[in-house]
């Protein structure tokens, strides 16, 4: 705390209450504004991804401004923030794709998009933290950089103090659940219908969390316990991490880096691992204090540890540059390539750093604090158009298919929909006027697909090459292809990528059935009055091998249905039927 802060311990205790309440009535009105049938603010993106944005995070933040901070440039601040954060969701909301949809009354809808990305709730997240911890540490000691002891304090105050608070609105809900549960022992309902109304739930947990961090706040001494507990238990698990990892770079000129190339995630494991070597390297460092100095053993490991960021982060850069080489930028590899440039800014400082050995680590000090103004930097830059993710991967798709560096028949534009935002539905509207025919059908489709993330065949020919058909030699009928890309297939027919596809005469009546191995499941498809039509799941195992390589070989035989054991229920003209659980029918088959 501040010696010029204004605000007493009872007007501090109702100032909060008061931002508590009414930040949980504020996302309440929010929610109602967009549940179901939406109304102002909800009708408009620009408008109601700011607020809630800025109802989501700046009351959290003026929280623990008005503890370290004189109340009006607390207010200054916290203004000032969620300026940022407006502007950064309205920008959200254009760059995104501008209608979603949604099924309901068994049809596809679509409304106007109003909704912040995941990107930015946790990359805006990120930037606040840092900011503030960089903005109040500034104000405690009245000037741009404070000192590195200030600026650890109020980031792991405000650390700790989020992670109570969490357990204790998760304490709270585990409370009144287990109290609605004790009522309905004795036919009471009402703590549970009430605790589930939205009106209740969302303000007492704003509630909850501002008293939580007042509670923390004027008790800094359970607070500062806490961090202390918590980096002691965490900076004695740097030796066994140090010796992990220290011994996985030892094996790479055993193995070579093949292998890595095999694992689709090597790249973020990495970055990972380095993420959390930087974490417990400051775990054992803390502030920095010579009477906190840690052991002689945690010194050891720890000067081992700062010098290991860097080769992993190099290896990550290099996996990073290989994906790029084949398949050029996405929406994850840019986010990734962010990810790496923090990491090799923190492997060169941290390296740097070892030596002198006296004091230990002190250079990290001073690098903390300007890696910390990049991450600001390139937070900003993803969300903005400066290094929009889906601006960028989908200009770099589209670069490569006019340097033909990707067929037109392997184009993918379901890409483009599903990741690409505004971005990737400006370059499908460029497709349908100046692409091939085959681009031109193939955007049209994705420009008008309802369901982004339900893979359709483009066409009925791009459907049937992608299925292989057994017994050899056959082909799917022409009816049933044509049937693949109907309306009426899109919620029926699961096969995402390509899938396999036996024929078989299931009813005896001369003509095959077709059963549809997806990754899901075994659809059994049947020619109708109608045409083609689901008729049912085969009770099977899916990722059996023996099961399906006797499909695909004809290794089978055909036999009438056992009688059933249980006999039906019936009610209300449905009927319900019993299952013998003596005959596993769902059981892998042993040859």
């Amino acid at each position: 705390m501040t010696e010029d802060r204004i605000l007493s311990g009872r007007e501090l205790f109702l100032a909060r209450l008061g931002i508590g309440l009414s930040q949980g009535l504020a996302l309440y009105f929010l929610y109602r504004a967009q549940d179901g049938v939406r109304f102002w603010p909800a009708t408009q993106g620009p408008v109601f991804a700011p607020l809630l944005m800025c109802w989501l995070f700046i009351p959290l933040l003026t929280h623990s401004a008005f503890g370290e901070m004189r109340w009006p440039r607390a207010l200054v601040w916290a203004a000032f923030a969620g300026l940022i954060m407006a502007i950064l969701a309205v920008g959200d909301v254009w760059q995104a794709w501008p209608q979603d949809y949604f099924f309901r009354n068994e049809k596809w809808m679509s409304q106007a998009h109003i909704l912040p990305s995941f990107q930015l709730l946790a990359f805006g997240a990120a930037c606040l933290f840092i900011a503030h911890a960089l903005v109040v540490g500034g104000h405690i000691d009245r000037k741009f950089a404070a000192s590195y002891g200030t600026h650890f304090d109020v980031a792991w105050k405000l650390t700790v103090q989020l992670g109570l608070a969490i357990l204790f609105v998760g304490v709270l809900w585990l409370l009144l659940f287990l109290g609605a549960a004790l009522f309905n022992l004795i036919k009471l309902d009402f703590l549970l219908r009430l605790i589930r109304r939205e009106w209740f739930s969302i303000p007492v947990t704003a509630l909850a969390v501002a008293g939580s961090l007042h509670l923390t706040d004027i008790r800094p001494a359970l607070v500062r316990g806490a961090r202390t507990l918590i980096l002691t238990l965490l900076s004695w698990l740097l030796p066994l991490i140090t010796l992990i990892v220290v011994g996985f770079l030892a094996s790479l000129p055993f193995t070579g880096l093949t292998p890595l190339w095999s694992v689709g995630h090597a790249s973020a494991l990495l970055l990972s691992t380095s993420a959390v070597i930087i974490v417990l390297i400051n775990a054992a460092h803390q502030d920095g204090d010579p009477e906190r100095m840690p052991p002689k053993v945690l010194q050891i490991a720890g000067s081992c540890a700062a010098i290991v960021p860097l080769p992993l982060s190099l290896i990550a850069a290099y996996a990073l540059y290989l994906r790029l080489a084949q398949y050029g930028w996405s929406v994850g590899r840019v986010i990734v390539a962010a990810c790496v440039l923090v990491a090799l800014a923190y492997g060169v400082g941290y390296l740097r750093a070892v030596w002198p050995r006296q004091p230990w680590l002190k250079r990290i000090e001073e690098w903390n604090f300007s890696v910390a103004l990049l991450i600001l930097t390139v937070i900003m830059a993803l969300l903005t158009p400066v290094a929009s993710p889906s601006r960028i991967a989908v200009a770099d798709q589209m670069a490569r298919l006019q340097s033909n560096k990707i067929l037109v028949s392997k184009f993918d534009v379901a890409y483009l929909r599903r990741d690409g935002g505004r971005y990737g539905k400006m370059a499908l509207e460029s497709l349908t006027q100046n692409g091939s025919a085959l681009l031109r059908e193939k955007s049209r489709r994705a420009l008008n697909q309802s369901n982004p993330y339900l893979e359709l065949p483009e066409t009925p020919q791009s459907f049937a090459a992608r299925v292989s058909v057994y017994p050899r030699g056959q082909r799917l009928p022409d009816a049933f292809v044509a049937f693949s890309t109907s309306e009426k297939s899109r919620s029926e027919i699961m096969c995402p990528s390509d899938c396999e596809a036996a024929l078989i005469d299931l009813d005896g009546d001369r003509k095959p059935e077709i059963l549809l191995l997806g990754p899901y499941s075994i659809q059994i498809f049947r020619e109708g009055k109608k045409g083609w039509e689901l008729g049912g799941v085969l009770n099977a195992p899916i990722g059996c091998k023996t099961f399906l390589d006797a499909l695909r070989s004809g290794n089978f035989t055909v036999a009438s249905p056992l009688p059933p054991v249980w006999n039906d229920i019936i009610v209300a003209g449905k009927r319900y039927s019993a299952t013998d659980r003596l005959s596993d029918s769902n059981a892998c088959p042993k040859v």
